[in-house]
């Protein structure tokens, strides 16, 4: 129903406000790492939520609209499907395990324009290690350690 003052508006408190990094402007670079329910309360839904700018490492927690925490979540930064939060990865609708564990070698190719060519170009390689997740349906992920 509309008042006399037009349609009402839910305010932002000081301690309900957007995502986002205070230093940056922004919430491009919001990494959640902790949600709680609030206890009832009347008008939209809000949680609390935790984060942090992964550009400058600010820390932030406070009360946030829950469609603005799930805007966040639902960027496209990860598989279809997979779900990072809070350092875990959920897939199925619960938290990955891990299975085991790798050593991957990645390495760039260096030109060999310059070199003669019965000279073999030198490859550097650095070695990382990787931890094998796997979720209950058979997905398999590996990450860096």
């Amino acid at each position: 129903m509309f008042g006399i003052n037009g349609p009402h508006l839910t305010r932002l408190t000081q301690d309900s406000r957007p995502l986002g990094c205070l230093h940056c402007g922004s919430d491009e670079n919001v990494a959640i790492e902790s949600i709680e329910s609030l206890p009832p309360h009347p008008g939209e839904l809000q949680v609390q939520v935790g984060y942090v700018c992964r550009k400058c490492q600010g820390n932030y927690r406070h009360r946030a609209r829950f469609r603005d925490v799930a805007a966040v979540l639902n960027r496209n930064q990860t598989l279809e499907g997979l779900l990072r939060f809070a350092g875990e990865y959920f897939h199925c609708g619960e938290a990955m395990r891990i299975v085991g564990s790798n050593t991957k070698n990645i390495y760039a190719p260096l030109s060999t324009d310059d070199l003669p060519a019965e000279a073999p170009p030198e490859t550097p390689a650095v070695s990382v290690g990787t931890s094998v997740l796997r979720c209950r349906c058979g997905f398999q992920l590996e990450v860096p350690d």
